[in-house]
């Protein structure tokens, strides 16, 4: 088995000792280094309707995971909701959607969500 199948990769780094009549004498030192799997997650499936302009109703659904609730403005463009297990925090400047464990104080999910209507743009 190849170094190109166990996914790792050799670095050789090289460095002049000394130069002698004879030639170049060098050492060379490698060092291997493990590739790990890239782990790309999918956000959830998140719906989101303007109540008025200080409301928000949410839906966030994943496997298990289910929040359903509204979203009231804080301060600025923040918009927050919770329900006993979570906290979903949304800043709509930035269109980034948080969901907390508000036990914990985990992060289930961080990403990103506008709820701009992109046909009117």
């Amino acid at each position: 088995m190849n170094i190109i199948q166990k996914a790792s990769l050799l670095f050789a780094t090289a460095s002049v000792i000394s130069l002698t009549t004879g030639g170049i004498i060098s050492t060379v030192k490698a060092d291997t280094i493990q590739a790990s799997p890239l782990i790309v997650a999918q956000a959830p499936i998140t719906t989101m309707t303007k109540k008025s302009r200080d409301q928000i109703a949410v839906t966030i659904k994943e496997a298990e995971f289910k929040f359903k609730g509204t979203l009231k403005r804080t301060s600025g463009n923040i918009f927050i909701g919770e329900d006993r297990q979570v906290r979903v925090i949304y800043d709509k400047s930035t269109s980034h959607v948080i969901v907390i464990n508000k036990i914990t104080g985990d992060e289930f999910y961080n990403y990103i969500f506008s709820i701009t209507d992109e046909g009117r743009l």
